[in-house]
């Protein structure tokens, strides 16, 4: 990955970090009460609620995986960047997933599973999902050049400029 789209990650990522360690603040320090609406099944605090610790987690990991990359210069092969992103993208899926019957009520019965699944993870192994974070961030790490994969030779470089 070009140094430009990495640094727009690592910015991102360290922005929803500070986002929604400020809004879990503000909730849980009483701004829930002026926040209640009835628009929608849950109030859009209570939306923001449900999916902000998770996504929290998710984002430090990946801060921290992002500085771990730039300081001691990590580089990896193409599979296993490759698997990385994969594992980080399926995690925020399961994220949208898990927010989508805040939205849409009817596909609350369908949805179930993946926000259990978000809702539980966060409470009962947060380490977890901060892993996730760390393995996108992985996942954007620059190739390694002594490590070419059998098709690099078509590939173009990724290594930072």
């Amino acid at each position: 990955m070009k140094r430009p789209a990495f640094l727009a990650n690592f910015i991102i990522w360290t922005l929803i970090a500070l986002g929604t360690t400020g809004y879990l603040a503000w909730y849980n320090l009483g701004g829930q009460a002026d926040a209640a609406s009835s628009e929608f099944v849950y109030g859009p605090a209570e939306i923001l609620r449900i999916i902000a610790a998770p996504l929290l987690l998710f984002a430090l990991g990946a801060v921290i995986g992002f500085l771990l990359i730039a300081f001691k210069n990590i580089m990896m092969g193409r599979m296993a960047r490759s698997i990385c992103r994969f594992a980080g993208i399926a995690c925020l899926a399961l994220f949208v997933a898990a927010i989508i019957p805040c939205f849409f009520p009817g596909t609350a019965s369908q949805l179930a599973l993946p926000t259990v699944v978000v809702v539980y993870v966060a409470m009962a192994a947060p380490i977890m999902i901060m892993m996730f974070g760390f393995l996108y961030a992985l996942g954007l790490a620059p190739l390694d050049p002594n490590k070419p994969g059998p098709f690099d030779k078509y590939l173009p470089d990724d290594h930072f400029e």
